[in-house]
């Protein structure tokens, strides 16, 4: 794996973490959830050029908690339908909280 990614990332995109405590490949959910809902065009080449596309198609799909546009957004990227992300099939729950 090439150097750390996260030096090359908006330093806003982490301003509620230590940053010299994330690790790029441990932390790798965090990273592109923040990246694809709050980041900037350049985080995201910063992103395919560190991760590449299948590690981050992947992964993405596999994030608890995406908005709806960057759902739609990253369906159209990586031509992936949005029921096959798990924060989407998630949301359609149709289960009232707290029923036994």
């Amino acid at each position: 794996m090439k150097d750390n990614i996260l030096p090359k990332l908006s330093k806003y995109l982490f301003w509620d973490y230590n940053i010299d405590k994330l690790d790029p490949n441990f932390d790798i959910k965090l990273i592109l959830e923040r990246v694809f809902t709050l980041g900037t065009e350049n985080d995201e080449k910063a992103v395919f050029n560190y991760y590449g596309k299948s590690r981050i198609k992947d992964t993405i799909l596999n994030i608890n908690n995406l908005d709806k546009k960057t759902i739609n957004y990253l369906s159209i990227v990586f031509n992936i339908p949005k029921e096959e992300f798990k924060c989407y099939r998630k949301s359609l729950s149709k289960e009232p909280f707290g029923i036994f």
